[in-house]
């Protein structure tokens, strides 16, 4: 089966199913489609868009992505990219890929790419018009609107390890301990998700 896997930055994937992602390439084929370049909101030095590039491509390695696009639409800056634009980019990839199951970007929290890509999923997946069974959001922790409710768990313990050696080739982007972005804080939310449901049954 073809999974597509939808990231507004390189990095939400693994920040948001990294381990999930190793789960399900043993069985199926995992695309990675990015959305922004990710770097030249956060850094002056032009270089670090390849440096983000490169470091998505060996995560993806780790994770068992087959095959990942980069679409280089400008870092926190979707707002000032007409919506017609990402939706067509992302119908353009369903087209030809034909995944069954789409996973995309949450848009309970602030971050704007993150909302504008998931409200562009939606309209890429129309039921009508492709191949999509199923769509889901994974998450990101961060500066949230609203918290996330989760209503499908997987079961990770054997993959997390991959989730966080696929991380650590972000050197850039691992930060220290609370952040949210910390290893500490990556470990402390799969526990935490764990606990929710081992509690629910």
């Amino acid at each position: 089966m073809m999974i597509l896997v939808i990231a507004a930055h390189p990095d939400d994937e693994v920040l948001g199913m990294g381990a999930t992602i190793k789960k399900l390439s043993k069985n199926n084929k995992i695309f990675l489609g990015v959305i922004t370049e990710g770097a030249s909101a956060q850094y002056l030095d032009k270089k670090m868009i390849e440096v983000r590039r490169e470091s998505c491509i060996k995560s993806s390695k780790i994770l068992g992505i087959s095959n990942t696009v980069f679409f280089d639409f400008p870092d926190m800056g979707l707002d000032s990219v007409p919506q017609l634009e990402i939706n067509k980019k992302l119908e353009e990839i369903i087209k030809k890929i034909k995944p069954e199951i789409v996973y995309t970007t949450p848009d309970n929290d602030l971050n704007r790419d993150h909302q504008k890509v998931h409200e562009s999923t939606l309209v890429a997946t129309r039921p009508f018009s492709n191949s999509v069974k199923q769509v889901l959001t994974y998450e990101i922790s961060g500066i949230v609107k609203n918290p996330f409710v989760p209503t499908v768990y997987e079961d990770i313990s054997k993959e997390f390890f991959y989730k966080i050696k696929a991380f650590k080739m972000y050197k850039s982007e691992v930060e220290k301990f609370p952040h949210s972005r910390s290893i500490e804080a990556l470990e402390s939310l799969a526990s935490l998700r764990g606990i929710i449901r081992f509690d629910q049954g």
